[in-house]
């Protein structure tokens, strides 16, 4: 046997063990994942709310019009 095919040989053994492993450790982290909440086991959490000073909103945020109150007049 010349080089080439012992390192053809060695390079086949060596790509067998390793998709073995890559196989056995996917299907443990598979099958340790027990959470039943249908999103693949991510917690989806939204953005965090941002305490921001009166007067100052996000861009995203709705348009807030004060209802100013008709002054009373005293006679």
């Amino acid at each position: 046997m010349n080089a080439v095919s012992i390192d053809f040989i060695l390079s086949g053994l060596i790509y067998i063990v390793l998709i073995y492993f890559m196989i056995r450790l996917s299907k443990k982290k598979r099958n340790s994942d027990n959470d039943d909440d249908n999103d693949g086991g991510i917690s989806i959490a939204g953005p965090p709310k941002i305490d921001l000073p009166p007067g100052v909103c996000l861009p995203d945020d709705p348009i807030r019009r004060i209802k100013e109150e008709p002054e009373e007049i005293y006679v």
